[in-house]
């Protein structure tokens, strides 16, 4: 008996596998959520399989590219299992798994993932009956992307519309692979069966992520002393930026919006989030805001948000790693957020961010809200700074538009979002963890010449 872990991407999955064959299967779209949804959905597989845990055999996981957070929460929930259970790991590429799923092609399958402005790309073949890797997993611009491909190249994957439109525009002998009988967690089973047949098995020790990023012409990550140079500055956005609190944003809008009879979905929690609480109660009602209403409901929820954040608030990776290097290079720093002043305080101090901070913005200080830039250009001021010496990061799509329209640099992180939609930015990435001040200062000189 196989178990299969797919949380690389937003299209995340489990499946149990029989002897090669697939017994039982759960699929979903999830919103940065795989931390909390994947074991209860486990448990709940199991239980209408009528499988027990002791009878897995082995387990197999897809270990990237794919989202940070994702691949992450996958290895450790595999890593723990296979530990708990005595059992052995497969760690599988996922662009492999989801090339896997059209085998049966008479050609080499080339399988692309988005990772930021770049892509992923592996090709695979069934050569005389045998699962073959022809082109190495790699990270390319999509201009390289296009150049590699042959012709009549069959192309699977998660494929952005903007990537689809280059394609398209430049190769007309390109095919675009369509749905198959089989999903990639699937075939992620049967990747892993196989190799489990044949002793090529992982360990918690020896199993890694695989995050593939095209070489950069930034200098290595080792301390740089940017001591000495004019003012630059990084304004942080908060919530999906600084702390994952969007699980809770969601429960407090809906239990506050719920007692009033109003329902508010998920997509409109996702197109809102980051934004003023008067936008946002405007959009899910379809009225304009009235002050009082507005008023009210925002008080009720955002008291009910900061009871659920103390002592709960999740940092992401990678934040107070770089703002402590940041501050260490003489950047400035401030948060402007959308939100309340109360919960900026709140998050500041649970975080203890007192030391890295120089300067705030939040709802009261504004007389709009992103995607107007007001909120940017306020930080810059109180920071002492022009705009242009300051960079942003955001991870919202109109976070990203009020930055540009700042004339500020900006980085989006895609730990709400998906990447294509946040392709307006400098640099779109995955996790923080990726960031340096020697990289941000090149963003923000870059910006400066470029606007000169």
């Amino acid at each position: 008996m196989i178990l299969a872990l797919d949380t690389a991407t937003a299209h995340t999955g489990l499946a149990l596998l029989r002897d090669g064959e697939i017994l039982a299967e759960a699929a979903w779209l999830t919103h940065h959520n795989q931390t909390v949804e994947l074991l209860p959905r486990l448990e709940a597989l199991l239980k209408s399989s009528q499988v027990r845990m002791d009878e897995i055999n082995a387990i197999a996981v897809c270990r990237g590219p794919g989202s940070y957070n994702g691949v992450r929460v996958g290895i450790a929930n595999a890593k723990g299992l296979a530990f708990a259970l005595s059992k052995p790991l497969a760690g599988v590429s996922t662009l492999e798994a989801e090339a896997r799923r059209f085998r049966d092609a008479a050609c080499v399958i080339y399988s692309v993932l988005p990772l930021g402005h770049d892509y992923a790309i592996a090709g695979f073949e069934t050569l005389q009956g045998e699962w073959v890797n022809r082109l190495p997993e790699q990270a390319m611009t999509p201009e390289e992307l296009v150049a590699t491909l042959p012709k009549k190249a069959l192309i699977v994957g998660e494929i952005p519309e903007r990537l689809l439109e280059k394609l398209y525009g430049s190769r007309s002998d390109i095919e675009i692979g369509s749905e198959t009988s089989i999903s990639r967690t699937a075939a992620l089973g049967q990747i892993g069966f196989e190799r489990f047949q044949k002793g090529e098995t992982d360990t918690a020790a020896s199993l890694q992520a695989l995050y593939l990023r095209r070489p950069q012409v930034t200098p290595p990550k080792i301390p740089r002393n940017t001591s000495g140079l004019p003012g630059r500055g990084v304004i942080w956005d908060m919530d999906g930026v600084i702390i994952d609190s969007a699980e809770l944003h969601f429960q407090s809008w809906r239990d506050a919006l719920g007692k009033r009879g109003i329902e508010m979905t998920r997509a409109q929690f996702d197109n809102t989030f980051g934004r003023r609480n008067d936008d946002i109660i405007s959009y899910v009602t379809g009225r304009p805001p009235v002050t009082e209403e507005v008023r009210a409901i925002g008080d009720e929820k955002e008291a009910a948000y900061r009871r659920m954040v103390v002592g709960q608030a999740r940092v992401f990776p990678g934040v107070i790693e770089l703002m402590r290097a940041l501050k260490e290079s003489d950047f400035k720093q401030a948060v402007a957020s959308s939100a309340p002043p109360e919960n900026v305080a709140l998050i500041i101090r649970e975080l203890s961010l007192e030391s890295l901070i120089d300067a705030t913005v939040d709802a009261t200080q504004v007389r709009k809200g992103k995607p107007d830039p007001e909120v940017f250009l306020k930080a810059a001021e109180k920071l002492g700074l022009d705009a242009g010496s300051c960079l942003v990061i955001e991870d919202a799509v109109a976070g990203v538009e009020a930055a540009c329209c700042a004339g500020m640099a900006v980085i989006a992180v895609s730990n709400t979002h998906p990447q294509e939609k946040l392709d307006a930015a400098d640099v779109v990435v995955v996790s923080l963890e990726e960031m340096d001040p020697p990289q941000v200062l090149e963003l923000i000189n870059a910006k400066l010449h470029k606007g000169a």
